[in-house]
């Protein structure tokens, strides 16, 4: 008998851009409301559970009216621990889910010349090995 392997290539309806800055959440989250013209707004922490802590994460989200594109800012590392381990290099994390054609170049210039952002970064999602934190966000 003949085994066969079945290999599923998962497919992500999302970016993710690392972000650094040395502000705390709410100044970032001001500054890129201010710059990117979003109106991102504080939501639930986001609890990951570790083998031997609880991390608690902030997390601002907003829906774009026209394109439905969804922006979300993760405080990646706090005292207790970090949300992704794979981008403990990154101070925040940006996740863009999208409608349309993907991020422009005059996008990544914005946002990198916001105020409080030293440096970004966009990330491949399917080379991230912690990327279910990401899925599991929303809850």
């Amino acid at each position: 008998m003949a085994f066969h392997t079945l290999e599923i290539e998962e497919e992500y309806d999302f970016e993710i851009i690392g972000v650094s800055s040395h502000e705390k959440d709410y100044r970032l989250a001001w500054s890129l409301n201010k710059s990117m013209g979003w109106r991102l707004k504080r939501k639930h922490d986001i609890e990951i559970r570790g083998k031997r802590s609880v991390s608690v994460h902030a997390q601002y989200s907003w829906v774009h009216p026209v394109d439905q594109t969804v922006f979300t800012l993760i405080d990646n590392t706090t005292p207790d621990g970090v949300f992704m381990p794979d981008m403990a290099q990154f101070d925040y994390i940006l996740k863009i889910e999208e409608s349309g054609d993907g991020i422009s170049d005059e996008f990544f210039q914005r946002l990198r010349h916001a105020d409080f952002v030293l440096a970004i970064q966009l990330q491949d999602v399917s080379k991230l090995k912690f990327k279910n934190n990401l899925l599991e966000e929303g809850r």
